[in-house]
């Protein structure tokens, strides 16, 4: 099984080459992917998979069902760009200006298509159902994902496990990053008003600075992970944005500042945030000012199940050999693949595209951001076998549906 769908992984990976290719010319934003779900809709339909659309919103589901059996996998592609301008050089660059694919989502729905191509034309082999599932705004709090849980993507038929890939320039073409546990780390936004008294900037003591104590805020809030947090739990605090006043005489009402949590844990998480406001407010009060701290709850912790995990490792082992397959540490990144993970098992891995030789160096988010292609090969055959290793493997041990209650 797994030398036939590599096989044909590469026999139609011109094709999935072309698809990317369109679908990186014409990169849309979050909940905006409206020309994309209509490309990749009638790529589905070509194949013959039934297509439901409007699932999430901009989001679809594809549905293909194989000769016999009752489980379901989920395969997941996100669809949404980010706003940058590209500036990486090739010749399908962005006719979108300002908006570019510059996170890989291009090539994940041309993987996924790439898999579903193999299936349909292994149909005969499929031991079960396959959810094709192209995720809207996997860049945006709070998420695709939730959206298309609630309208129904994991149900109808109920999906028993799920499997998702990102790309990355950190690992070479042919190789796979994967981890048993966490993964990902938390996101959740936050941002504080610090409110001062505004005055003249040669009178400080008729005035209370709001400059002065965000820069104390700041410094207060390291402490949070510093001396708060168990020194062996990952978790970092960034304030990546500050504003506030206009002319160099003249002390400010208020300085609005901005930043992001990410943790590996959820207990964690919940005391963090609740000592980020704390230590904020307590910060801007000691010195005369106060403060309003909004919290933006967002993506949980991805966290893959062992035995998905095992599974896929194990497949991309047998198909490009052992040493395609390797252990990633955790990252501080986060992924709304993660609310998939929370409803049933599954395994999100990192797919290899890096090349020096070509120039595909740049990392994710990057202006610049270029991947080695032949990596479509390598993650269109990796989706398909996982799906067919997992239904066959169902099939013949008659195992309970995987999920979660």
């Amino acid at each position: 099984m797994t030398d036939k769908t590599l096989s044909l992984s590469r026999k139609i990976l011109p094709e999935i080459i072309k698809i990317r290719r369109h679908l990186h010319a014409y990169p849309e934003l979050a909940f905006e992917e409206v020309a994309t779900g209509k490309f990749i809709a009638a790529e589905l339909s070509r194949l013959g998979i039934r297509v439901e659309k409007n699932i999430g919103k901009t989001g679809l589901v594809g549905i293909l069902k194989g000769r016999s059996g009752s489980h379901v996998v989920g395969l997941r592609a996100d669809m949404d760009a980010l706003p940058i301008l590209e500036e990486s050089g090739v010749s399908f660059a962005s006719r979108n200006k300002g908006v570019m694919h510059a996170c890989g989502h291009d090539s994940h729905m041309a993987m996924l298509l790439g898999a579903a191509r193999i299936l349909s034309i292994m149909k005969d082999d499929l031991h079960g159902t396959v959810k094709f599932i192209f995720q809207p705004s996997e860049e945006k709090n709070p998420g695709g994902a939730p959206a298309m849980i609630l309208d129904g993507a994991l149900r109808d038929p109920d999906v028993d496990v799920i499997f998702g890939q990102h790309i990355t320039t950190d690992l070479p073409a042919g190789k796979f990053g994967f981890r048993a546990g966490p993964l990902m780390a938390s996101a959740d936004e936050i941002y504080i008003t610090v409110l001062g008294r505004g005055g003249h900037g040669a009178k400080p003591h008729k005035a209370v600075d709001p400059i002065l104590i965000s820069a104390q805020v700041v410094l207060a809030l390291q402490g949070v992970i510093s001396r708060m947090k168990d020194p062996l739990e990952p978790s970092v605090l960034t304030i990546g944005s500050i504003h506030g006043g206009t002319a160099t005489n003249i002390i400010p009402d208020y300085v609005k500042l901005s930043g992001t949590l990410r943790t590996m844990d959820e207990g964690w998480r919940k005391l963090a945030l609740s000592l980020i406001e704390r230590t904020a407010t307590d910060c801007a009060r000691g010195l005369g000012g106060d403060c309003k701290v909004e919290i933006s709850r967002g993506y949980p912790v991805l966290v893959n199940s062992d035995e998905e995990t095992d599974l896929a490792s194990r497949t991309a082992a047998g198909i490009f050999g052992k040493s395609a397959a390797v252990t990633v540490p955790p990252q501080m990144g986060a992924e709304d693949f993660a609310y998939y993970l929370r409803e049933v098992p599954g395994t999100f891995w990192w797919i290899g595209a890096g090349n020096r030789k070509t120039g595909a160096t740049a990392s994710i988010h990057s202006s610049k951001f270029m991947v080695d292609e032949s990596a479509f090969m390598y993650g269109s055959a990796l989706l398909a076998s996982v799906a067919m290793k997992y239904l066959s493997g169902k099939e013949m041990t008659g195992s309970q549906r995987g999920r979660r209650d």
